[in-house]
């Protein structure tokens, strides 16, 4: 190119948006019905550790207890002679001597008398097991030596109601007892359970086997007794260094209501948790719901105003960030299309009525003027004008038929890989083979690696024909038409097919319009008719629809005078 290279493109190509790599309302949703489980969740952990914390505080009060019980009996009901005989062996096998426990009532009332204020539970003496071939406690009732309830020294007196009133409510009594203990035995289910496997004996033998030197001595557990009754007992063995006298069993009731209580302060998350729902519901609604109805609504009556020949609007939610955003340019951009379409199918018809009415009405004037003309030389000349302006309405209307079925033809073909070098040199060597004397020669260098794009092999054939013939109509006798293909560069990927003839150039004001439908504007002396002004109008559709762009400009020299026209198109690569 001895001009240089063309200019870049004054637009950019349309590129489509890609895919949200992730779904801004698929999390909005998510979120929002993850609240009200987080908040149960929160609600249910802390719940679990309150709990865990009531319980573990009411047993360290019952093991310090039961601690302070087994060191005073160590102290004042111990028979140091009625230790058996331990043998080494059995001693390597239980670490401790085995010995029984010596209580008389005056021990058992001093001890309890004792710790009688500050205790309010049942406690029971076991002795140790007397043989070491068969150590584990099987039966806690053949070991026991007293049970003992300690109570706190007050009397709580409560008034009876009034007959009347206690038999009007009785049945709304007796139902709200029932729900209460079903709440509770409901809401304590799987802390009863763990419960139920736990046994007095497992409880003895664990601290029979428990070591002497550790700080909290013994074995504690939350246990069924034998009433049915919910209790935290701690048992601590009753020893003098490694001697093992006994066992003192303590245990202090409340534990279900303790625990029910509990699992009762998780109603609150629950509450909060139906309150997120709910808000996270209305705004949901508000949020999704509602738009869409509102979209939906405006594309009915697009649909009736299509058919009334009215202009409906799309409400504009295009600021939000999410499909629904996304969707309403969507439906803007297709309403946008669809009255840009229709109004281009009025202009694309007044256009046809007026470029077929020229023909029609000189075919008229000389149809009428052949009755009355006498002279040979005049009929014949008059029958020769019938003759152009019927090849110009036959032209006419092939173009216009092409036009109209381009979209539809442009949607129905698959696009595939096309090498753009080798269908310009096949245009090429067409053009030349079949050229004419004195037409202008079409110049391309076929030389290079293939340049693919996606795309209609066949439209794009057409558009560079089109340029091709233009340029042709508009090149001196002997002239040259002459195609260049640039590659793309791995910066832009774009492709350029500049199309350069040496004719009289484009006015400025005509650099745009030369792409209108119908538009024929041609240098004076030309042959009028022979040209339909649709080929480059058709070229910037089939381009566009290409995600590409062509426009013309005027070739130069250094002083400024035109030495021709230039066309470009620039198209994605592949």
């Amino acid at each position: 190119m001895s001009e240089g290279a063309a200019k870049r493109p004054r637009r950019a190509i349309r590129r489509l948006r890609p895919g949200v790599a992730v779904s801004r309302l698929t999390l909005t949703i998510v979120l929002a019905n993850f609240i009200g489980l987080l908040i149960l969740l929160v609600g249910s952990l802390g719940v679990t550790q309150y709990r865990d914390g009531l319980v573990q505080a009411k047993l360290e009060g019952v093991r310090a207890q039961a601690q302070l019980f087994a060191d005073v009996l160590a102290q004042v009901a111990i028979s140091e002679t009625e230790c058996a005989p331990v043998y080494a062996d059995d001693a390597a096998a239980t670490g401790s001597a085995v010995c029984g426990l010596s209580l008389s009532q005056r021990d058992v009332n001093e001890v309890f008398n004792r710790v009688w204020d500050s205790f309010e539970g049942r406690v029971r003496i076991f002795a140790a097991p007397q043989t070491n071939d068969d150590p584990p406690v099987k039966d806690a009732a053949a070991l026991l030596i007293d049970d003992v309830m300690l109570r706190a020294d007050e009397i709580v007196v409560e008034p009876l109601a009034p007959v009347e009133e206690a038999s009007a409510d009785n049945a709304i009594w007796r139902l709200a007892r029932s729900a209460e203990t079903f709440l509770k035995r409901f809401m304590t289910g799987g802390f009863r359970r763990d419960a139920e496997r736990r046994t007095i004996e497992a409880e003895l033998n664990e601290a029979l086997a428990s070591s002497p030197f550790v700080e909290e001595r013994g074995a504690t557990s939350v246990r069924f007794n034998e009433d049915g009754e919910l209790v935290a007992s701690v048992s601590v063995p009753i020893r003098r260094v490694q001697a093992i006298y006994g066992v003192v069993t303590a245990e202090i009731g409340g534990i279900e209501d303790l625990v029910a209580d509990a699992r009762l302060a998780i109603l609150p998350f629950f509450g909060l948790a139906c309150a997120a729902a709910l808000l996270t519901s209305l705004l949901l609604t508000t949020a999704i719901a509602q738009p869409i109805r509102q979209l939906a609504v405006a594309a009915d009556k697009v649909r009736e105003g299509l058919a009334a020949a009215g202009r409906a609007r799309i409400p504009d939610f295009s600021s939000r960030k999410d499909e629904i955003g996304e969707l309403s340019a969507s439906l803007r951009s297709m309403t946008q299309a669809i009255y840009a379409r229709i109004d281009a199918i009025e202009s694309f018809a007044a256009d046809v009525a007026h470029e077929l009415k020229n023909p029609l009405t000189s075919i008229r004037s000389a149809s009428e003027t052949l009755d009355i003309a006498t002279k040979p030389e005049a009929r014949e000349k008059l029958m020769g004008v019938i003759k152009k302006d019927v090849a110009r309405m036959d032209r006419l209307i092939t173009d216009i038929s092409n036009a109209s079925r381009l979209d539809a033809e442009l949607a129905r073909e698959a696009r595939e890989a096309v090498d753009l070098r080798k269908l310009l040199t096949d245009i090429a060597d067409l053009y030349r083979m079949t050229a004419k004397t004195n037409e202008a020669r079409v110049v391309f260098d076929p030389s290079g690696a293939p340049v693919y794009l996606f795309g209609n092999a066949t439209a794009l054939g057409q558009v560079f024909r089109n340029l091709i013939d233009n340029a042709r109509s508009f090149s001196p006798p002997g002239g040259e038409v002459r195609v260049f293909l640039i590659p793309p560069t791995d910066r832009d990927r774009i492709i350029q097919v500049i199309v350069d003839d040496d004719g009289p150039g484009i006015p400025p004001d005509a650099l745009e319009k030369i792409f209108s439908r119908f538009y024929t504007k041609r240098p004076q002396g030309s042959a009028f008719g022979n040209n339909s002004g649709l080929g480059l109008a058709i070229s910037r559709q089939i381009v566009t629809s290409h995600d590409g762009v062509i426009w013309a400009e005027n070739r130069s020299d250094d002083s400024g005078a035109v030495k021709g026209a230039r066309f470009i198109v620039e198209l994605p690569g592949a």
